[in-house]
């Protein structure tokens, strides 16, 4: 048996179980999305059936604020994922990169 023949049902819909390497790719799509969300506000992108969603949840950020982004995984009608993730608009510095030689 084979990532392809095991599946589901959810509201009477059949629904897929995603093989490892579409999971890395959604994985890959997600991080892209948390990106492109704290940068223009929101962004969207589908891959094989699955809908990956992220939104800013304020307008513009302060320079220096934390703000969040909502993620939402889904696949059909199915939520396979949804989170709140704490984002910064621009890197936050590391301890170890302030050394002076």
């Amino acid at each position: 048996m084979n990532a392809d023949d095991v599946a589901a049902r959810f509201i009477g819909e059949l629904v897929r179980f995603p093989s490892a390497e579409e999971l890395r790719m959604i994985r890959a799509i997600a991080f892209l999305a948390l990106r492109e969300a704290a940068r223009h506000g929101q962004y969207r992108a589908t891959f094989h059936g699955f809908c990956v969603q992220a939104t800013r949840r304020c307008s513009l950020p302060d320079p220096d604020d934390r703000f969040d982004v909502d993620l939402c995984v889904s696949l059909g009608r199915a939520v396979v994922a949804r989170s709140r993730v704490a984002a910064w608009p621009r890197p936050m510095p590391l301890p170890w990169n302030n050394c002076r030689d």
